[in-house]
């Protein structure tokens, strides 16, 4: 609304960054939780959380993580061609996906930091 009403406003900067943080923020908390559903072996509401995610906040960062998220939940469900279609979309959007090299599961440990 700031942005909107008063783009030359000296707040116009912090604001934008604010609301852009934020909408990562909420993407990231969709995808933890698809992630939390994929570590539960509730891969359908996995592939719900990473569609959510994808859907409401198509810019984020978080989408690469929840499309891998699709990719794998749907090739443990058996369905083939919806796997071969997220995969086909991640390719395109993410082609040097950190994903395909280490999944989901390895986590960096806190200590080591690059």
């Amino acid at each position: 609304m700031l942005v909107n009403k008063y783009p030359e406003s000296k707040y116009t900067p912090d604001a934008t960054a604010r609301m852009k943080y934020l909408v990562n923020a909420l993407a990231s908390h969709e995808v933890h939780v698809a992630r939390f559903y994929m570590k539960r072996e509730a891969y359908v509401a996995a592939v719900n959380r990473a569609q959510t995610a994808i859907k409401t906040y198509p810019d984020a960062p978080a989408n690469e993580e929840a499309l891998f998220i699709m990719v794998k939940a749907y090739d443990l469900l058996g369905m083939n061609d919806l796997r071969d279609d997220a995969e086909r979309v991640m390719r395109k959007n993410f082609p040097k996906s950190e994903y395909y090299v280490r999944g989901l599961n390895q986590v960096t440990p806190w200590w080591k930091l690059w």
